[in-house]
Parts: structure tokens; C-alpha cells; sequence
């Protein structure tokens, strides 16, 4: 209704704010499960952006890209004016403007209720018994930190059976999210599980700098905007598996 408006102003002569001339071009990687391309539901990281831009009242368009790299050659480009859900670097700050976070994604332990190990504890690093999903910065950041790690598991799934059924290892290592929307297991969907999050890190959306410098008050009011849909559709977890989807 907003583009029908917007096309009826325009061939009648009147002026159109800048802002609301053209949608916002937003991109996102297939990031399971904080983005996907789905219509009911919508994922959650694409439920948030679309509650957001709701709040300010900016048209928008989205569309899936492969991945992250693509996600910032395509912002980098003009292709598009910015990308969702993102962490910061060094690298995409050069050609964008991060915002206030929307959600944190914590990489967290997973243990068993009746075999808490404590990950700081002197020896935790050289004796538990541990694994995490192949191809996943976890996994990597496991091996690089020297943990004693088991293979390698395919999917929660199996990460799940080697954890709570063979007890084979004594913590599973991965983004939180990803555990605990995964509905694969008996001890994840009742919970029966103890977590310790390990290290957090923020997940925004990235404004192209080239889009900053014609809408100068936009960054100001997005993040204005992210803080009311956080109050309303977050628990105080700000992780994905703290959605509200109330009106």
C-alpha cells in the first residue's frame, strides 16, 4: 500500500521525503536458525528486522544471499544498503555503520544434570571430554584453544546422542540458539540440560555508509526503533530463543 502511495504522489507532482522515495535493500545470509528464507513463520532474525522497520515506518525489501560474503560484496557493491544479522569487524565497518545490537548469540557448554564439569576449573581444558558441529566456528575455536575434543558431530542431532544417550563426552560446545531451537532431542525440548555461556557476541544490522550520507537521521532512529521492539518481543535473554511473537 505504502509503494502504491508513493507512486501516485509522484505522478501527480508532489514531493516525497527522500527517506520514503525508494525501499530500503536489505540482505541476510542463509543463517539457520536466526535467518532463513520462510513465510510462516518467518525466522526469527527476519521477524525482529521486520518488526523493526515496522517501528520506523521506512519501506523495506529483503532477499537471501548465500552467505555472509556475499551479504557485504553486495553492500560494498550498492547492490544493496545494508545486511542482517551481523557481528562487527573490521572490515565491514569500512564500508558500513553498525547498529545497537538485536540479539546476542551466545556459544555456550552444554552438560548433563548428573555431570557438571566447571569450564574454568584448573584441568577442565586437557580432561573433559568435548565436541561441537563440523564447519562451525566453534569447532575451530575448540581446536585452536587446545580442548580435548572428540570428533567432529554432523548436526545437533548427533551432538545431542553422543551428549545426554552414549555419554561419550562431557559437554557439547556450540552457539546456544542452535541447541536449544533444535527440537531433536528429549533433553532440549524439556530443558534437562545445564548451560554456561562461555562468550557472547552481538548480532546487528550493517547501513551502508553511502546510505548514511543521503538519510543522515537514519541510524539515530533505527536504533531507536531496536530498542522498543526489544522491550517488546525479547525476553531479557536478547537471544533468539527469548522471542515473543505477540502482537
Amino acid at each position: 500500500m505504502r509503494v502504491a502511495c508513493l507512486a501516485i504522489l509522484l505522478c501527480i507532482g508532489v514531493s516525497v521525503p527522500p527517506s520514503y522515495a525508494e525501499p530500503l535493500r536489505l540482505v541476510y545470509p542463509n543463517f539457520v536458525p536466526y535467518t532463513f528464507a520462510s513465510e510462516q513463520p518467518l525466522a526469527g532474525g527476519n521477524f525482529l528486522i521486520d518488526k523493526i522497520m515496522q517501528e520506523l515506518n521506512v519501506p523495506y525489501q529483503s532477499k537471501m544471499v548465500p552467505n555472509y560474503k556475499r551479504a557485504f560484496s553486495d553492500v560494498e557493491n550498492g547492490m544493496a544498503d545494508g545486511f542482517f544479522l551481523a557481528s562487527q569487524n573490521q572490515q565491514r565497518d569500512q564500508v558500513a555503520v553498525f547498529s545497537h545490537p538485536i540479539l546476542f548469540n551466545n556459544w555456550s557448554w552444554f552438560f548433563r544434570y548428573d555431570s557438571y564439569l566447571d569450564p574454568d576449573a584448573e584441568g577442565f581444558k586437557s580432561s573433559a571430554k568435548v565436541s561441537s558441529i563440523e564447519g562451525t566456528n566453534t569447532l575451530r575455536w575448540l581446536n585452536k584453544h587446545y580442548y580435548r575434543v572428540i570428533g567432529k558431530q554432523k548436526n545437533v542431532a548427533k551432538l545431542a546422542q553422543l551428549l545426554f544417550d552414549l555419554k561419550r563426552i562431557d559437554a557439547a560446545f556450540l552457539s546456544a540458539d542452535v541447541f536449544k531451537t533444535a527440537n531433536v532431542h528429549t533433553n532440549i525440548i524439556s530443558g534437562e540440560y545445564i548451560e554456561v555461556v562461555q562468550r557472547s557476541a552481538p548480532f546487528g544490522i550493517y547501513i551502508s555508509k553511502n546510505y548514511l550520507a543521503k538519510h543522515p537521521d537514519f541510524m539515530l532512529r533505527l536504533n531507536l526503533a531496536i530498542s522498543k521492539v526489544q522491550k517488546h518481543y525479547l525476553d531479557n535473554s536478547y537471544t533468539l530463543s527469548g522471542i515473543k511473537r505477540q502482537p
